[in-house]
Order: C-alpha cells, then sequence, then structure tokens
C-alpha cells in the first residue's frame, strides 16, 4: 500500500511540478506543508520525539517523501528536535537531507533552537537560541535561513521583529494577532504589512499573519491520520472537495493584495505518515490545476521563500505598522496576558541562569583565548546549557502554560547542565590558582534556604574565600554591594585583595542576618577576590552590625518620604494564560510589624505582613534609588476561586493614563490605558486588556517629562498603570481553575515544607527609581545594566588564594572606549565554529550617547548578522526590499565603522 501511496505520489507530483507554465494572471497559491513541534507542553520534549506518531517519526515520514519526489517541499523549524534526528541518521541519509535543503526542498525556518515566546522571553536569551540553531544550520549545510515563523507565541514584540531584521530574514509570519485586530484587517486587506519596530527604516520588515486557524491545513483539508474528523478524498466526493478547496482559496483571496496567496498544510505534530497526507492533498490539487480554465488557479506544493520571492514581485505598496501585538485576545472577554506572570518561580530562575551564562561564556572564552585550558576545557558543558536555555525560550516553557511535570523536566535539564557548568568554573578556578581539590560553588538565596558552603565553615571560625567574576567593561569606580546571607551571632571580618580591608553593614532580624558588603568595580581584571573571617569582637571588623528600631506603617506612609507601596490581590476565574479578574484588586495580607535599620551605608525598611514580607533599601543616602525585595509566601486558595498577587507603587507622577514598557528587556512601548494605535478597541476588560509584559522596566513620567519613575524587575512579570501615579507589577499567581487553552491543568504550584505540600513562595525583586528624563535619560538603562552583570561570585573554603592574573590577557581591553558620560556598554564572547574563531557582539545600551570602539590590532574582524551566520554587507546588498505607506520622519542615522549607536547591538566574527 506505501508503495502504491509513493506511486500515485510521483504521478500527480510530475503534474503539479509544471504549474509555472500556466496564465501569470491566475490565482497562485503555495502550499507550506508543515508540522508544529513544540519542544514540551503537554508532555516532556523526548516524549514528543519519540511518540509513536512523534517527531522522530514525522521527520522520517516527511524525509523519505521528499527524496522519492522531487515536487514536494516541506518546512522544518524547531533545530532542537531536528538536531536529535539528525545525529541519529547514517552518512548516507545526511548526504539526502544536504540534496534536499540544496535543491530548495527542505527549508528551515526560522532556524531558532526552539520557537521562542515574545512576551517572556529577555532579549539576551532570544538572541542566544537563535544563534544556536544557526550555528546547527551553518556547520551542518552551510544554510542561512530567510523567513522568520513566530506562528503560535500568543503576541508578539517589536524586538523579535528587530531581530528578524537584523537575523536577516526578508519576511515573518505570524498566527495569532487580536481578534478584533483581525477582523479589521481582514476587511481591510491589511494581513500583509510592514512592521517598523524602530523609527530607523532600515530595521522593517514584510509580516504575513496566516488566514486560518494560526498555522492549520484549509478546513476540511486536514488529512493527517492523528486527526479522528478528516475526511479522505475518494472517487465520489472528489468533485466536491475540488470545488471547496478551490471557493475557500477564492474566499481567501478577498482578505489579501494581490494574485498570489500563501497556506499552511498542517498541525501540531502532524505528518507521521507524509506519503498518506500528500496523496489526499495530490489529488485534489491536480484535479484544480487540470481546471485551469475554470477555477482560474493555479496551486503548488512550496516554501515560504519562494512565496516571499513571488510576492515581492508583484510591486504592492503594504500598509505599516508600528505598534506591536500585546496583549492577545482570541475571544472577547480572554486576553492572554495572565502568562506574562505565570510560574514566577521558574521565570526568576530562567533569568537568573541566563544572566549566569553570559558571564561563564565571557569566563570560559578568555581561558580560551590565553591556552589555559590544560587539558580541562570542555565546549560541551557550555552547549548542553546553551540548550537547555534555548529550550526554555519556547512560546510553552518560559511562558510557564506547560503541565507541571513538563515544567519539572524543563528545570532538571537546565539544572544538569548549570551544574555540570559550575563544576568546570570550579577547576578551571583551581587551575588558575594552582590549587587542588577545592569546590567552588554558588549560592542563591531565595528567603527561607541557607547556604552551608558559607555558614557552615564560618560557625567553624574557618575562612571562606569569595571569588568574584566581573564582565563589566570601562566601570572602574563604581560602587556596588554585594547581598550576602551569614549567619546570625558572628562578628565578620572582610578583606579585600592584598589583605586590605573591606566595609560593609549586617542588619539581622528573626534571626536572618544580611551582609552588604561594599566592593569598587574594578575592571582591569574579571576576577576578583575577597576573604571572610569571623574575629572576636566589633573593633576587629570594618563590618558593622545595624540595631533595628521598631515603626509603625500603614497603607498611607510614604517610604523614604517618596512612595507608597501596597500588595493587593485578584480574586479571578484565570488559567496559566488568560487573567480574568473578578473586578478591581483587594488589599492583601494584614499588617504585622515593621523596623527600619539606619546604617551609614545601608538604610532599610522591613515590612512583615501574614502572607508578605518587603524589605526596602536604599543605598550611600541616594534619595532616589530604591532596591525592594518581597518574600511572596504560600497563596491560600478559597471560594474556588485563583488569587493573583499585585505589588504597586504609589507616587505623585501625573502620567494621565499613559505609561511605558519595555520590548524583552529593550525599546519602551508607549501604552496608554483602553486604547490600541491601530483600531478602536472595545474595553471588555478594563484591567486585563490594560496589562502588557515588563521584562525589563515599566515607567510612568509627566508631560514636561521632568518628573518619571521607572521600576525595573529582576524576570518577566506583567504590568500596567490604572490609576494615575502607580505602577503595578503582577508578582505570582495560584489559580483553582484551567482556562481550556490546551495544557487541560489549573495552574496550582507546590512545594515541600516541613513534609506538607504548600503553595510556591518566591523572593522577588524590584529596583525603584525617581528621575528627571531630560537630564538623565539613561539612569534607567544604568540600573537595568547593573542586574544583568551582578558579579558571579564562588565560595570556597581555603585561607587564602591566589589567581595567576598574569595568566590571563583581555586582547580586547582597548576595544570599547571608556566614554566620559555613562559607560554602559555589553560585551558578549563566546567560542564560534572553527577553533581560533569567537562570536563576538557589542551591546550600547544607553538611550543617549555614541559607544566609540578602537578595533585591537593581530585580530580580524569580520561584521555578521545578528547571529553571526552571514557577512552584515551581503545581506544587505541581497536583501528584499517592499513598499509601504510608512510616512514618518525617519532617525535613520549613518554611524561609523567605529562607532555604536544608542541601544545598538552589532556583531563580529573575529579570528584570534
Amino acid at each position: 500500500m506505501i508503495i502504491l501511496l509513493i506511486i500515485i505520489s510521483i504521478v500527480y507530483g510530475n503534474f503539479l511540478g509544471k504549474v509555472n507554465k500556466v496564465k501569470s494572471d491566475y490565482l497562485r497559491v503555495f502550499l507550506f506543508p508543515h508540522s508544529h513541534d513544540d519542544v514540551g507542553w503537554v508532555r516532556t520534549m523526548m516524549e514528543y520525539y519519540k511518540d509513536q506518531n512523534g517527531v522522530k517519526q514525522i521527520i522520517n515520514s516527511y524525509m523519505e517523501q521528499l527524496i522519492h519526489d522531487k515536487t514536494k517541499h516541506f518546512s522544518q523549524v524547531e533545530i532542537a528536535f531536528f538536531s536529535i534526528w539528525w545525529n541519529e541518521q547514517n552518512d548516507k541519509m545526511k548526504q539526502n537531507v544536504k540534496e534536499l535543503v540544496k535543491n530548495q526542498q527542505l527549508e528551515f525556518l526560522s532556524g531558532g533552537w526552539c520557537m521562542n515566546d515574545e512576551a517572556t522571553s529577555y532579549y539576551e536569551d532570544i538572541i542566544d537560541q537563535m544563534t544556536l540553531g544557526h550555528k546547527f544550520l551553518l556547520q551542518n549545510f552551510n544554510y542561512i535561513p530567510s523567513i522568520g515563523w513566530q506562528v503560535d507565541p500568543f503576541g508578539h514584540s517589536n524586538t523579535q521583529a528587530l531581530f528578524s531584521n537584523m537575523m536577516g530574514f526578508n519576511a515573518w509570519f505570524f498566527g495569532r494577532i487580536d481578534q478584533e485586530d483581525r477582523q479589521i484587517r481582514e476587511n481591510k486587506k491589511e494581513l500583509e504589512f510592514v512592521i517598523h519596530p524602530d523609527s530607523d527604516q532600515r530595521h522593517s520588515i514584510l509580516t504575513h499573519v496566516n488566514y486560518y486557524g494560526y498555522y492549520s491545513s484549509p478546513k476540511g483539508f486536514d488529512f493527517d491520520i492523528t486527526n479522528p474528523n478528516r475526511q479522505e478524498v475518494t472517487n465520489s466526493n472528489l468533485q466536491q472537495k475540488t470545488e471547496e478547496l478551490a471557493a475557500y482559496f477564492k474566499q481567501q483571496q478577498t482578505v489579501y493584495r494581490g494574485n498570489i496567496l500563501a497556506h499552511t498544510l498542517g498541525m501540531d505534530f502532524q505528518w507521521s505518515d507524509a506519503a498518506s497526507y500528500f496523496s489526499q492533498m495530490d489529488r485534489v490539487i491536480n484535479q484544480v490545476n487540470k481546471n485551469t480554465e475554470k477555477y482560474k488557479m493555479i496551486i503548488q506544493y512550496g516554501t515560504p521563500k519562494q512565496y516571499i520571492q513571488a510576492l515581492n514581485e508583484q510591486n504592492i505598496t503594504y500598509p505599516s505598522q508600528q505598534e506591536d501585538f500585546f496583549p492577545y485576545a482570541d475571544y472577547p472577554n480572554q486576553y492572554w496576558s495572565g502568562y506574562f506572570t505565570s510560574r514566577s518561580a521558574f521565570k526568576g530562575y530562567v533569568r537568573r541562569i541566563g544572566r549566569y551564562f553570559q558571564q561563564v561564556k565571557y569566563f570560559y572564552s578568555f581561558i580560551k583565548i590565553n591556552n589555559q585550558c590544560k587539558s580541562l576545557c570542555d565546549d560541551k558543558n557550555l552547549k548542553n546549557l546553551a540548550e537547555a536555555l534555548g529550550t526554555a525560550q519556547h512560546h510553552d516553557a518560559i511562558t510557564g502554560t506547560a503541565k507541571q511535570y513538563v515544567n519539572n523536566d524543563y528545570i532538571k535539564m537546565i539544572e544538569i547542565a548549570y551544574q555540570n557548568m559550575n563544576n568546570q568554573i570550579s577547576t578551571l578556578l583551581n587551575s588558575l590558582s594552582n590549587t587542588k581539590s577545592i569546590t567552588h560553588t554558588t549560592c542563591h538565596f531565595n528567603g527561607t534556604n541557607v547556604c552551608h558552603s558559607l555558614f557552615d565553615p564560618l560557625i567553624k571560625n574557618q575562612t571562606v574565600i569569595l571569588t568574584i567574576i566581573d564582565t563589566k567593561v570601562n566601570n572602574n569606580g563604581m560602587k556596588e554591594y554585594l547581598k550576602i546571607y551569614v549567619p546570625d551571632n558572628l562578628y565578620i571580618k572582610a578583606t579585600y585583595e592584598q589583605n586590605n580591608p573591606a566595609s560593609g553593614e549586617i542588619l539581622c532580624l528573626n534571626g536572618q542576618c544580611i551582609l552588604y558588603l561594599l566592593r569598587i568595580v574594578g575592571n582591569s581584571k574579571f576576577l576578583h577576590n575577597f576573604k571572610l573571617q569571623t574575629v572576636e569582637s566589633n573593633k576587629d571588623t570594618h563590618i558593622i552590625k545595624i540595631e533595628p528600631e521598631k515603626i509603625s506603617i500603614d497603607s498611607d506612609t510614604k517610604l523614604f518620604d517618596k512612595f507608597k507601596l501596597n500588595y493587593n490581590f485578584y480574586y479571578s476565574s484565570s488559567g496559566a494564560y488568560v487573567f480574568k479578574p473578578d473586578g478591581y484588586s483587594h488589599p492583601y495580607g494584614d499588617y504585622v510589624k515593621a523596623y527600619k535599620f539606619t546604617g551609614n551605608m545601608v538604610k532599610q525598611i522591613y515590612i512583615e505582613k501574614t502572607a508578605i514580607k518587603a524589605w526596602v533599601t536604599n543605598f550611600d543616602n541616594d534619595e532616589n534609588i530604591f532596591y525592594v525585595d518581597t518574600f511572596v509566601d504560600s497563596i491560600i486558595l478559597q471560594d474556588y476561586k485563583g488569587q493573583e498577587v499585585v505589588i504597586q507603587f504609589l507616587t505623585d507622577i501625573n502620567n494621565q493614563q499613559i505609561f511605558y514598557t519595555d520590548s524583552n528587556g529593550l525599546t519602551f512601548q508607549k501604552r496608554q490605558v483602553n486604547h490600541r494605535d491601530s483600531w478602536q478597541m472595545k474595553v471588555l476588560e478594563p484591567v486585563s486588556g490594560n496589562y502588557y509584559p515588563v521584562n525589563g522596566a515599566i515607567m510612568i513620567k509627566n508631560q514636561d517629562e521632568d518628573q518619571a519613575c521607572a521600576v525595573i524587575n529582576d524576570r518577566s512579570q506583567g504590568g500596567t498603570s490604572l490609576s494615575n501615579g502607580v505602577i503595578e507589577l503582577m508578582l505570582h499567581r495560584r489559580l483553582n481553575n484551567d482556562d481550556y487553552k490546551g495544557v487541560n491543568e489549573r495552574l496550582n504550584e507546590q512545594e515541600e515544607v516541613n513534609n506538607q505540600l504548600v503553595g510556591m513562595r518566591q523572593m522577588i525583586s524590584h529596583i525603584i527609581v525617581f528621575y528627571n528624563q531630560k537630564s538623565n535619560p539613561n539612569i534607567v538603562r544604568r540600573l537595568q545594566y547593573q542586574q544583568d552583570l551582578q558579579p558571579l561570585i564562588y565560595f570556597s573554603t581555603q585561607k587564602q588564594i591566589n589567581y595567576q592574573y598574569q595568566q590571563i590577557q583581555n586582547k580586547f581591553i582597548t576595544f570599547i572606549q571608556q566614554q566620559t558620560d555613562d559607560n554602559l556598554c555589553k560585551f558578549y564572547i563566546e567560542p564560534w565554529i572553527n577553533e581560533n574563531q569567537y562570536l563576538v557582539r557589542v551591546h550600547n545600551f544607553r538611550e543617549k550617547g555614541i559607544q566609540k570602539l578602537n578595533f585591537p590590532p593581530g585580530l580580524r574582524f569580520v561584521e555578521t548578522t545578528l547571529t553571526g551566520n552571514q557577512e552584515l554587507k551581503n545581506w544587505e546588498l541581497n536583501r528584499i526590499k517592499w513598499t509601504d505607506n510608512y510616512n514618518k520622519e525617519s532617525s535613520q542615522q549613518n554611524y561609523d565603522e567605529d562607532q555604536v549607536g544608542p541601544m545598538q547591538i552589532r556583531t563580529w566574527i573575529v579570528t584570534i
């Protein structure tokens, strides 16, 4: 039977291959065979791969068809799955696949490790997961993806649009946009348009919104064997199915411009029997193509790249778009703004390991560059961590919308890779200090745990070494405070290198002590160390213990005479995706007590409620910057309702219902309550319809811009400003309902405490800053920069340590020139494909100001697109250009070869 199907496929395929010779004024339809393969959702990634009709079988099946019939095409997306399959193949199959790629039967769309989420992924993590996939394609096929494919994420960001352009994509495809927006676009024939993610027209990209079912086959033409409702094509219904398909595309033509259409052919985890699927579809397509005079159309299998090339030849002027696509609603009253915060602990974990990963790549690269590996280096550890973090960016992973056991699998994947990487770092630190068998460990304090690698030796009067890895650039002399939990009832002395005494203050309450250790940043090297020891009395140390003073606080108290801090909650019938509150928020928890600490370096207010603990900290008497740490205790479910806890910062700023949220940690997007630039929205959900994703900061300001307030967060959260002067961010959610969006499980995270399961608890951090945006435009980015580049701290028990700093030469030490104003430049480096090559990026993290570069002699720099897979000049020369109605004045600015513009990222492959 299988052989018969293949023969039928080839017969029909031979006719399909001649469609280009038909009159060009007919409607031309491209069908994209594809399978949407989530790297985890209701099953784990490997379960999806190994299932009977899983991804392994899907790839095997479509490969067989493409090899036997050159008229067949297929589009592969997730490299996470494809790389597993590829590594299982023999040389003959690998050569066959390379031929399919070469003759454009097989196209890789996006080419990332996964199809990342666009609301809750941080920009560095998006770049990394895309680079990982592109590197695989470059190594194995010398292939450069040219089309973005974001058909399932629940809303779309301007950063993803910008990166799609910067990665060398000529277009990208959507599946989901707001149901109101979609209806209006269909009526106006605006389902294809050009997005301008910023004011530089060179960054624009053509966008295609899929017609039906986000990324489904035409209605009634899903022939996959896993579809229980499929209607097979027979001799008796062939003509009927032909008429249906022709009518379907005629209807689709009414909402697009021109005579060329595209449509997906596939769905979640389909095409495990590609021979059957193709043979069914071939019969209908062939019937249409044999009667072109009747139907005035031709239909062919193809790829998005082929469609975009054909589309460009029509010379159509497209509408333009500047606004992003959040929040998304698939039905009235159902805004998908809950997942901005879902699984808060996992979001915080992924962000923390993501920040760690950037600095580890830096450290590891310079060890290799300076030939200090001594057979200790293993790129596999770096690769495994990249893959684990890349998988976590998937649009059902970082979003918090997978089943609990699947989420546990993501955590396990990251934890194993993280521990292996840390073990390698520990070994390398020993090598650099000529020590053996010393364990260097990291600690993460979540408000309830103890760091035994620090506590135990101090209690035993042993010396603890703090090794600092700091990859900031040109921040010499900057103050920062290391926050370290230490045992109670001890006098602790800290010394910096060469036994220079270090200053700090300890704040103790309820048996928990926090040491704030002053550190002066020095960027002449990236390895530093402190020594912690116990001493007899406070006379032997520069670390002072500050005693608490009891105070009284209520909801009307202005903390530090600057702002009010409220904790509220929403009763809701929400699910993991959807935020559906029952009205407005209510006060959360009952007031218990409050204390204040007044030190010379640190001032702190501690607030305790029945379900919340908060620490509001101010350093060096700075009147404008405050650090807020919140411990959210277990949320108690009652009355069959979910509860969603929010933090509110109340200020005196008159922001007139306008606020700003970052886009994946980058450019601020203007928001206005109950308003969309693209259409006149119907206000059905006044809270959730005004919630937006916040990955880096949310900001309000007055009309004159001389009074502004921003809150920088440590993980993805939903945020808004519903009332004048108020910034609101959702901290945590525990729900009693499923929202019927496919996960079929309520969001009810639990952990074990004292042998009992309780709701997940979490420590969450924010920074609130008051400033004049005109005179201090970079302050928010400075705080975000410092948070992203918090130094890594490794603890080890030993009397002293002497790192061989002279063995680590920084060949890029003069590359990024020190500026006279804010030095907020991020430097990224990681090993590339060839042994002596490194992928290097420079990100000027300032809103205002140009970063100057000084290319070091002896190094060969080749500037590339964002993911390093092609020379930038080649992409700029060959990119497809589009005409649209964008008529705003462009702030396009050309920078010199040795300059990086504000917020600009540049990428090179550097040969050393």
